[in-house]
């Protein structure tokens, strides 16, 4: 067991996480250990942990909310992590070392520092595991449809990803793998109804359909990044079923299977790769742009759903 740990990142959920795998290895190793869980708010002294427990285990303080330390507090921290006891484990949870650049520097050179990150936005493999522990860490099984599903509504919201799976196995029963019909008979996230109502609009090319329920929807308070995450998934299923998929690959019944098979059939060779190239783009000037996100979205809503010839001059009155 390392004497010091130090879990820095961002997001409270992933940090809490983490310190959940951790605690459970140092149970593994040690089935005696006493771990006193702590928030640094509500301390004036760091708890002992040179002296041998009365039980005969060793003892686990975990302080949350190191980024706050202040004061004789932060003086003892400091001066224990640079000879801390053999006999027992810190852990240290922070949004961030900024501020106590030194305890970070210390616990790195006693023990171990772990930076605690999301995956990058277009880590799809990444967002999906993640996912995935979330249904693991209930003792569910889920399926690639949905896991997908889940995305669509949470988008890259690690809490949100959570609350969603919690309420989706509690409403699925004993149901085994849990699929995308269970998320969708659950879930009511931003961009569930309106969303795809615009990603319809766009494959079956009529932007003004898209268009019309984009202004109902941003109208209703809908998130735009979660409407291009409805567009996102739309178009992956497009792809998927002009690649030939069978519905149980595309996650989507026989019915749906047959009418994406003809929306799919209406776009020019190498249009739906451009499609989902032209949704990459978006997802990023949504992120990173100062202009006006409901803009972004009409330009982008506009060429994705209009009929196109890839490498030809783009024609906004071809689908007139």
């Amino acid at each position: 067991m390392t004497p010091v740990l130090l879990l820095a990142g961002d997001d409270d959920l992933l940090l809490q996480r983490e310190l959940e795998r951790r605690l459970e290895g140092l149970r593994s190793e040690d089935p005696e250990l006493e771990v006193d869980l702590r928030d640094v708010a509500e301390l004036e002294h760091l708890p002992e942990l040179r002296t041998t427990s009365l039980f005969g285990g060793r003892t686990c303080v975990v302080l949350r909310g190191v980024e706050g330390v202040a004061g004789d507090l932060r003086a003892e921290v400091e001066g224990y992590i640079t000879a801390p006891s053999d006999e027992a484990v810190l852990i240290l949870v922070a949004r961030g070392t900024g501020k106590i650049q030194r305890i970070a520097k210390a616990a790195k050179a006693q023990g171990e520092r772990v930076d605690v990150k999301a995956p990058t936005d277009w880590d799809d493999r990444g967002w999906d595991r993640l996912v995935g522990e979330e249904f693991r860490r209930l003792s569910r099984k889920a399926d690639a449809t949905a896991i997908a599903a889940i995305r669509t509504h949470a988008g890259n919201q690690p809490a949100t990803i959570a609350s969603q799976v919690a309420s989706v196995c509690a409403a699925a029963g004993d149901a085994s793998p849990i699929t995308a019909e269970h998320v969708e008979a659950v879930v009511e996230g931003h961009g569930r109804a309106s969303g795809f109502a615009i990603a319809d609009g766009i494959a079956e090319r009529r932007p003004a359909a898209a268009l019309v329920a984009l202004r109902g929807a941003l109208d209703a308070g809908e998130a735009p990044l979660a409407l291009l995450g409805a567009i996102a998934f739309r178009t992956r299923q497009l792809l998927l079923v002009r690649s030939g998929a069978s519905p149980k690959e595309a996650g989507i019944s026989p019915g749906q299977h047959r009418r994406l098979q003809s929306l799919a059939a209406a776009f020019h060779p190498g249009e739906l790769a451009w499609c989902h190239d032209r949704v990459a783009a978006l997802d990023l000037e949504l992120k990173g742009s100062d202009l006006p996100d409901e803009l972004l979205l009409e330009v982008g809503i506009i060429e994705l759903a209009t009929s196109r010839e890839v490498g030809a001059p783009f024609n906004p009155l071809a689908s007139a």
